[in-house]
């Protein structure tokens, strides 16, 4: 699990994120992180991804 304070300092930065046992990456910006423990990602259609801290593996900044 990535500790939730690493993820706080990527608040408004773009990123990609990986996901415990899926082959697929999410990519977008991290507008918030929930009192639930949810990361709320928004992608470039303006969509947003709730996802569990509990279940991301990576996280990497996108340049």
């Amino acid at each position: 699990m990535i500790p939730r304070n690493i993820v706080e300092n990527l608040i408004n930065i773009s990123v990609y994120i990986y996901i415990k046992d899926i082959a697929e990456q999410f990519s977008g910006i991290i507008k918030e992180i929930t009192e639930d423990e949810l990361v709320v990602l928004e992608d470039k259609y303006n969509n947003l991804t709730y996802i569990p801290i509990s279940e991301i593996n990576v996280i990497t900044e996108r340049r």
